[in-house]
């Protein structure tokens, strides 16, 4: 399987509502939170990830005939 990542960062003056609100958010979008960072004690980074969707496997019937009517 096949991940993409990403990270946000929060500050930490804006209290916890807005960190939830957000991991809230891209949660709904696919993405799970990894692993918190502190950073200079006034930051959270986050590290998200979310599976890949694999492409679906093109039809074979319909590129034939494709191919067939466009000349190729």
């Amino acid at each position: 399987m096949k991940w993409e990542n990403t990270y946000v960062v929060f500050d930490v003056s804006k209290g916890p509502s807005v960190m939830i609100e957000k991991l809230n958010s891209m949660g709904e979008e696919g993405w799970e939170c990894c692993s918190m960072l502190n950073v200079a004690t006034t930051k959270i980074v986050a590290f998200m990830k979310r599976a890949e969707v694999p492409e679906a496997p093109a039809n074979k019937e319909e590129e034939k005939i494709s191919k067939l009517w466009s000349g190729e």
